[in-house]
């Protein structure tokens, strides 16, 4: 995964390891601090669907390898772009 933020002068480029962040333990450690600092939020939504959909990622990126999620620009030409 890499997130990607371009503002004016400043470019910031952060890599980070998909499978670290998608993991099972990601997933128990978001289910945790979610329910307990943000339970009106977390209320609809089942921890095995958390599961599932941690899951769905990783074999997104097994399978296409890159795939972009998010490529917003401003109009002030600000623009943040992460892949997968």
């Amino acid at each position: 995964m890499r997130i990607i933020v371009k503002s004016g002068d400043t470019n910031i480029d952060i890599p980070l390891p998909t499978n670290l962040v998608f993991s099972k333990a990601t997933v128990w450690l978001a289910n945790r601090v979610g329910r307990k600092y943000a339970g009106d939020a977390m209320k609809n939504i089942p921890p095995e669907a958390l599961h599932r959909l941690f899951a769905e990622f990783r074999r997104i990126k097994r399978r296409y390898g890159s795939w972009e999620l998010v490529h917003v620009i401003s109009s002030d030409g600000d623009e943040v772009h992460i892949t997968l």
